[in-house]
């Protein structure tokens, strides 16, 4: 194993490792949830497995989803027989306020040595005059606007999209140069939800995520279609967030760059601020593959008490046979969204 795949693996267990005790203070005391591989199983559980944790991806999307405006009410209006598309739009523009001459002060000066004379020499003074020099800099103060908005649309009905999310904010700039930006609209990032509305009960917000084990293209709980394109998503997710962080983001260091006061003025914040700030909170991931050894006076129906503080739920199933029996109830699933839903307002409300 190289030295690289040692260290992605360690960080992996290390996470798992923290996760873990996060699920042991969400569930109760006694519990002792663990990762698959450390649990005796059937074959068949594995795809109970790749169910569980699919529907818990999908119904964590959507708890992010929520915070950017798809609610359950946007949920619920979306047509299903088109394709819908979530669209992350952003622009800027610079308008001009001021020009300022401005003396900066530079390392240098001079001295001018004066002696007056008397008839007394006793009374003999002498003057010295330090001159300093200055530089004359003309600054530029700008106000730069910067807007997002993030909407929604069916098919190819671009025009009728409808805005579910937006923000507009200022921000004062200096510059040494008459040359502002401009007016700039970034390229759109565009996200297709039509694989994550085909899992989804929008009338009855359910996740309804599950692998056909009668098609033919099943091989194992890994290997079939429904795994497939569940992965395609997750990456088409992750290309979509990267693809914003490169084209607005960049754009806003870009912006922030230019920001050279003739006398040192640090800006408000800076892209390194604005960056680490999510560091600063640690989202609960609720995507786990855990299972857990139960005697058999556990039982393996599920509870369906647990308060769900999700957008959409987990649909519960009624299946009770040996291969249900070592996973994690609905009622647990829900308790883990719960956290993922506590994390993740404690990091927006800190955030804005």
């Amino acid at each position: 194993m190289s030295l690289s795949s040692s260290f992605q693996l360690l960080s992996f267990q290390r996470k798992v490792n923290d996760a873990l005790q996060s699920v042991k203070r969400t569930l109760e005391l006694e519990r002792k949830p663990q990762l698959a591989a450390d649990v005796d199983h059937t074959y068949g559980a594995k795809y109970g497995l790749v169910n569980l944790t699919s529907n818990a991806a999908i119904i964590a999307y959507m708890n992010c989803f929520d915070k950017l405006g798809l609610d359950a009410t946007v949920l619920k209006s979306i047509d299903k027989t088109k394709p819908a598309t979530l669209r992350f739009d952003s622009s800027t523009a610079w308008k001009f306020v001021k020009e300022l001459d401005v003396d900066v002060p530079v390392n240098r000066s001079y001295e001018e040595k004066e002696e007056t004379a008397y008839s007394d020499s006793s009374k003999n003074t002498k003057k010295t005059n330090i001159f300093k020099a200055v530089h004359h800099v003309k600054e530029y103060h700008w106000e730069v606007e910067v807007d997002w908005s993030i909407s929604l649309y069916s098919g190819t009905s671009i025009e009728d999209k409808k805005v579910i999310k937006s923000r507009a904010y200022k921000t004062p700039l200096i510059t040494q140069s008459n040359k502002g930006m401009g007016f700039k609209t970034l390229p759109p990032c565009d996200l297709s939800l039509s694989w994550l509305l085909q899992q989804i009960d929008t009338l009855n917000l359910n996740s309804q995520f599950k692998v056909d084990t009668e098609d033919a293209e099943t091989k194992t709980p890994r290997r079939n279609s429904a795994v497939k394109n569940a992965l395609d998503f997750t990456a088409q997710l992750r290309g979509w967030c990267q693809n914003i962080e490169r084209s607005f983001f960049g754009h806003l260091v870009q912006i922030l760059g230019s920001h050279n006061p003739a006398l040192p003025k640090p800006h408000t914040f800076t892209m390194g601020q604005i960056r680490g700030i999510t560091k600063q909170y640690s989202l609960f991931n609720p995507i786990l593959p855990l299972m857990e050894e139960k005697s058999d006076q556990d039982g393996g129906g599920d509870d369906n008490g647990a308060e769900n503080k999700s957008i959409i739920r987990l649909q519960s199933s009624n299946e009770n046979n040996d291969d249900c029996k070592t996973l994690l109830s609905s009622q647990d699933i829900s308790k883990l969204l719960n956290e993922h839903v506590r994390t993740l307002e404690a990091a927006v409300s800190g955030i804005n």
